[in-house]
């Protein structure tokens, strides 16, 4: 370091601004300590920085715990089954979690609790000051945690397809040691309960319901073998017409031939779309019996024919859903797939002129008439905000579904009938590869059917019996009687229709001619499980809410209901003691909260 040596001679100002000069340019050219205060300043706002990022935290922190607090009261305050004053349950949870000074404003609607319950909204906000420790340098002395929520729960337009399972296996003791159909039964009345009157109250509670009529709907679905759509139904299904300008006349022709019958056989492309049907003609199956023996009267029909089973399209008073449920029975083979198809089909909008004309017509009994409040359902999902949901309940595995070969369904078939003067009925068979016929009257071939004005020989055994004295014991007498009988002519035989012939004889009967072929064939389990989930990926597709109950069933029956329910979190095991419990998980589910801040 240049020090300065004083002079005793005394400097002019030239020589003192030179000096001065030189000073100031050694010490521009002097790095030594110049980061020192640089680096200070940087120090400072770094300090400044972290303790803002602190004071911000400290605020989130709180805000998120007020925000959970206010969620987890709000939604407890929301459900339906809370019997408590909403503001009061969520004036509690702020008070357990030490909170109750941030509690801010609680709205609730309706305003009580008592009155309509099908429909709960709470809002409620908390706000807490929390004071900065950084940033009030800045002239921030506080901060406001706010958090807002509302929820809501509500039943209001609920469209529910329940497919129960009425196979012959349901008739079978459960593990609570009563049947399967008997605690189907008393689950499904619970949840129509729980659904249609008061999703509060026990079933068959005194008072009464507090759900407001014709928000939920619920449409019964029995199946067996077949799914029985019901005359009422079926003819609405044939003859409603679209709207006018549109084409065809008619939503779907269902095929007249079987008019005994009101199921339908469905293709596997119909399986893979939400309409109906693939096509505008809708088959309708086949009224036979191919249950029964050749010796037997044909009464096993594959579409059984008994009031219990038909469909009960979108019921609302749980009183009409408790008498269709305790009639029902149990008998037949399963088809899982039918009653699948049939509960997404009416949930589809494009059946809605078909119930809405169920709505408006007089029939006596109203056993399928749709109730006046749900003529305009199906809902349309893209104008609505309705819930569209299937519960699809089983006990086992799809078995096999009978159907009648197309050239056994309609048309000539080669039986003829005679009926005489008496009103008995005479039966000949056509055999086109002799062109003879056979006449069951005497087991006979002829070239022409019985009835045709030819001389038939026929023998009548009768047997008389008589009781004499009583050590002699009952006596017995065997005649035989040969007549001829001279059919004139003008009292023809006429051929059969095969509808006739099913109604008159079973299939095994008419197979059991060695010169006619099966008339019969069948869909196996592995045909209907591929059905079945092809159905349920369409709902899925289709917003529709898919719950499963496997009851008493075994692990591959429960793989397929579990990939047919919405998620695996849908589908519920049940046995005999549980399946109740089930039916009313499900029914609170359906009317869960939804939380929508």
């Amino acid at each position: 370091m240049m020090r300065l040596r004083r002079s005793k001679q005394k400097m002019n100002a030239t020589e003192v601004l030179g000096l001065y000069q030189a000073l100031m340019k050694r010490f521009g050219r002097d790095e030594s300590g110049s980061l020192v205060l640089f680096g200070m300043f940087i120090f400072i706002l770094m300090l400044w920085s972290l303790g803002i990022g602190i004071d911000i935290v400290r605020n989130e922190t709180n805000r998120v715990n007020l925000q959970n607090t206010l969620d987890r009261a709000v939604l407890a305050a929301t459900d339906l089954s809370q019997t408590e004053d909403p503001k009061t349950v969520v004036q509690d949870y702020f008070a357990k979690a030490n909170l109750s000074e941030y509690l801010g404003t609680t709205d609730v609607d309706p305003p009580t609790s008592d009155g309509i319950l099908n429909y709960r909204r709470v809002d409620a906000t908390a706000n807490a000051r929390v004071d900065t420790l950084f940033m009030n340098m800045l002239g921030v002395e506080y901060m406001n945690a706010y958090a807002a929520s509302s929820a809501e729960e509500g039943i209001s337009d609920i469209e529910i397809s329940l497919i129960v399972d009425v196979s012959g296996s349901m008739g079978d003791p459960s593990s609570s040691g009563k049947s399967k159909l008997y605690e189907l039964q008393d689950a499904a009345k619970e949840f129509g309960w729980m659904m249609l009157c008061n999703p509060n109250a026990p079933v068959n509670s005194s008072g009464n319901c507090s759900v407001e009529p014709g928000i939920v709907s619920i449409s019964l679905i029995p199946y067996a073998e077949q799914v029985v759509v019901g005359e009422a139904l079926l003819d609405a299904i044939d003859n409603v017409g679209v709207a006018e300008g549109e084409t065809p006349n008619t939503i779907y022709d269902v095929t007249s031939e079987h008019r005994s019958s009101h199921c339908v056989n469905f293709q596997a492309e119909d399986f893979i779309q939400y309409d109906l049907s693939a096509t505008e003609l809708v088959d309708r199956t086949g009224h036979f019996d191919p249950w029964r023996g050749a010796e037997s009267t044909p009464g096993a029909w594959t579409c059984r024919t008994e009031d219990w089973r038909t469909i009960r399209p979108f019921v609302g008073h749980h009183s009409n859903l408790n008498h269709l449920i305790n009639n029902l029975s149990a008998s037949g083979n399963t088809s899982i797939d039918l009653g699948m198809k049939w509960g997404v089909s009416l949930l589809n909008p494009e059946m809605n002129r078909v119930i809405a004309s169920l709505a408006t017509e007089d029939r006596t009994g109203g056993a399928t008439a749709t109730e006046p409040d749900f003529a305009d359902r199906p809902l349309d999902a893209a104008t609505t905000k309705g819930l569209k949901v299937v519960v699809l309940m089983t006990d086992g595995v799809n078995t096999s579904q009978h159907y009648l070969k197309q050239e056994f369904r309609s048309g000539p078939s080669p039986i003829w009938r005679y009926v005489d003067k008496s009103n008995k009925d005479f039966y000949s068979i056509y055999r086109a590869s002799t062109d003879e016929y056979y006449f069951t009257g005497d087991g006979k071939w002829y070239d022409e059917p019985y009835g045709k004005g030819l001389s038939y020989e026929y023998t009548t055994t009768t047997t008389t019996c008589s009781r004499g004295r009583w050590w002699r014991g009952r006596t017995c007498t065997t005649t035989t009687t040969t007549s001829t009988e001279t059919v004139t002519e003008g009292s023809i035989a006429v051929q059969m229709v095969y509808p006739e012939v099913w109604q008159q004889f079973t299939t095994a009967w008419y197979a059991g001619w060695s010169w006619l072929s099966d008339p019969v064939l069948d869909h196996g389990g592995s045909v209907k499980n591929e059905r079945l989930l092809n159905i349920c990926d369409v709902a899925r597709d289709n917003s529709i809410l898919v719950y499963t109950v496997g009851f008493e069933t075994t692990s591959s029956s429960e793989a397929i209901l579990k990939n047919c329910a919405t998620t695996a979190g849908h589908f519920y095991e049940a046995d005999g003691s549980s399946l109740t419990d089930v039916f009313t998980s499900i029914a609170r589910s359906i009317n869960k909260l939804r939380l929508i801040n």
